[in-house]
Parts: structure tokens; C-alpha cells; sequence
């Protein structure tokens, strides 16, 4: 394995220069486009996996195919050359999400701890396009930036030993939707009625890093009437633009 944040000059290097984080992310999700259609041309072999993360790129690679001094003399000079930006359409998720009580345990702590209204959480949460950085932890489960800087905490000193599949969490300044249930230690403001992964589907995983994400608030009627869609197999709607 290959972490691309050790090179010099490196990802180090250009975290150092940039204060939006998402700059450093967009960079490294788009250094790992440009390595893959290298490997597809055959300039570069020996590469197993490439994962693109925050803040930082690990290559997988197969020492019997390339040592990792090569690796590093082809694509340490990519790292400080300029990556020409994404030209492909994204997708805009339309994601409901109930806010109510039984689906938001820490919603009135965080009220508390932030001088907020719960509806003024709610309506932080929604006015903003959320970007899905990278995948992880769970199949299907992104991490997306963009929360509004007011609800910035950290995750719960104490993570719960079960969270429910759907439960909408934020930490930092990110959110996440837990795709199964699963331990975790994210603050829970809501649960999503649709599935982020169906492992028995075409296409197992909803989102794909570079998606962008809008929510929208419903409540629990509107939540059951989507759930049971959702059990047929229906997918939340999405719309499309420019990448840019």
C-alpha cells in the first residue's frame, strides 16, 4: 500500500496551502481519475485499488508486478501538476428525512450545546447542497461536507451500540446515513426512509463520491408512505447538472 499523503511534495504540501478542505478532496478524487485511465492505457501496472479519501490518496499495488519507487517516480510529479476539473454530470439526491423525536434522540442536546432551535437545526440542514467526499466505513455509506458551520460538534463521547438503518448523524462538519444497523457515534437528527444499499441490486450502492445531496423535511406519515416504496424497491429521485 501506497499513502500518497507521505510523498514530497505531496498532499501535505497542499493542505498546507488550501483552507477548504473540499478543494483537497476534489483534488485527490480527481489524481485517482487520472491514475486509473494511466492503468487502462497500460503506462502504469501493478495497481490493485486506488481509494481517494478527505485528505489523502492510498494506492493498493502488487510488489511482484511494480515496486513502490516506481509508483512514486510516475506519479509524484501528478500530485503538483494541475488536474483538470471534472467535466461529468452529477447527481443531486433529493433525500426526505424525518426530524421527528423518535427519529432524532440528540436533537434537543444539540439545541442545547449550540443555542439553536430545533427548527432552526432543521432548517440549517436543509437550506444547503451537502457533497458526498468519499464512501466508506459501510457499503454505501457516504460521508458528505457541507453542514453549516453552527452545527459543527464532535461525535458523542459515548457511540451508541445499535443505530438504526436510515438514522441521519453529524459530526464535525460532515453528515452521514447509516446504510445498516450498526454501532456508531454520530449525533442523530433524523432517519431517511430509502435504502443506501441493496446489496441484491444492479447497482448495490445509491451514492458514488462527487454526488451531491438535498434534504428535505417530512414528517412521519410522509416518512411511512416512503419506507413502503422503499420496500418495492423504489429509489429516491435525483436531479442532474454540471460538475463545477
Amino acid at each position: 500500500m501506497l499513502d500518497l499523503g507521505g510523498l514530497k511534495p505531496g498532499f501535505h504540501d497542499i493542505l498546507c496551502a488550501v483552507d477548504d478542505k473540499s478543494v483537497l478532496t476534489e483534488k485527490a478524487r480527481l489524481l485517482a481519475r487520472q491514475i486509473h485511465d494511466l492503468c487502462l492505457k497500460g503506462t502504469i501496472t501493478g495497481i490493485t485499488d486506488i481509494t481517494p479519501g478527505l485528505t489523502s490518496l492510498v494506492i493498493q499495488y502488487d510488489p511482484a508486478l511494480i515496486r513502490a519507487s516506481h509508483l512514486r517516480q510516475w506519479i509524484t510529479p501528478l500530485i503538483s501538476a494541475d488536474v483538470a476539473p471534472q467535466q461529468d454530470e452529477v447527481k443531486i439526491w433529493q433525500l426526505p428525512v424525518c426530524y421527528a423525536d423518535e427519529f432524532a434522540p440528540d436533537l434537543a442536546e444539540i439545541s442545547e450545546r449550540t443555542g439553536l432551535s430545533c427548527e432552526d437545526i432543521i432548517q440549517l440542514h436543509t437550506s444547503t447542497i451537502h457533497h458526498v467526499a468519499i464512501m466508506g466505513f459501510l457499503p454505501g455509506l457516504g460521508y458528505m461536507t457541507g453542514l453549516n458551520e453552527a452545527l459543527y460538534l464532535p461525535r458523542r463521547a459515548n457511540p451508541r451500540i445499535a443505530v438504526a438503518r436510515g438514522s441521519v448523524g453529524i459530526a464535525m462538519d460532515q453528515t452521514v446515513i447509516y446504510p445498516l444497523d450498526s454501532p456508531g457515534g454520530w449525533n442523530l437528527i433524523g432517519r431517511m426512509p430509502y435504502y443506501l444499499f441493496r446489496p441484491e441490486a444492479d447497482t448495490p450502492l445509491l451514492f458514488s463520491a462527487g454526488d451531491r445531496v438535498k434534504f428535505t423535511a417530512i414528517d412521519r406519515d410522509e416518512f411511512e408512505a416512503c419506507a413502503a416504496r422503499a420496500q418495492t424497491g423504489e429509489t429516491p429521485t435525483f436531479t442532474t447538472e454540471q460538475a463545477g
